[in-house]
Order: structure tokens, then C-alpha cells, then sequence
């Protein structure tokens, strides 16, 4: 198989592509963190009706780790008081490959 020019442009656009649907991805994560504590905040525990119980767990231990690395640490106190308040038994575990995700 021979290579070209126009591969390697096919190849930059590719990259190009891929860096543009990860900014994308990352922007919908944080959009979607800061939604989720404000339901979290506004609605209390009434946020909890209807969701599974492990999906939001998991999406605590996302934002808190989202949190942890922008040093807004007045949101991880509320996740903590939070799931202390209203999920006995719940210890939150910051999912490390969020780091990864977002490049920190």
C-alpha cells in the first residue's frame, strides 16, 4: 500500500475530528455535573425518586472528583453532606479516570 499527501491530510482532518468530539465530550461532562448538583441542591432528596440508586452514585463520585480537581471544594462539602443526609451507608469514592478525561 502507497501513502500520499492526501493520506496525511486525511489523517490531520481524522485528529482534527477526534479533538473536537473529546472537547465536546468534556464540555458535556461539565455542563452536566454542575445540572446534576443543581438538582442535587435544589430539589434535595426528591432528586433521588425515581433514579437508580448505583447510577447516582456514580455520577456523585464523578462530579465530586470534577470538584476535587477545580478546587471547589464548597460543592464537595455539599456532596458529602448530601449523600451523609440522604444515602446511609454510601461512601464516596472520586472516580480517577475523570483525570484522564479531562486531562488534568
Amino acid at each position: 500500500m502507497f501513502y500520499d499527501d492526501d493520506d496525511n491530510e486525511d489523517l490531520d482532518g481524522l485528529s482534527e475530528l477526534q479533538e473536537q468530539l473529546t472537547a465536546k465530550a468534556q464540555k458535556e461532562f461539565i455542563d452536566g455535573c454542575y445540572e446534576a448538583y443543581n438538582l442535587l441542591a435544589t430539589q434535595g432528596k426528591d432528586a433521588l425518586k425515581g433514579a437508580e440508586i448505583t447510577s447516582i452514585q456514580r455520577a456523585i463520585n464523578r462530579m465530586t472528583t470534577f470538584f476535587i480537581l477545580q478546587e471547589d471544594y464548597e460543592r464537595c462539602g455539599f456532596l458529602k453532606k448530601f449523600v451523609n443526609e440522604n444515602m446511609p451507608g454510601f461512601k464516596i469514592t472520586p472516580d480517577e479516570e475523570i483525570k484522564k478525561d479531562l486531562n488534568f
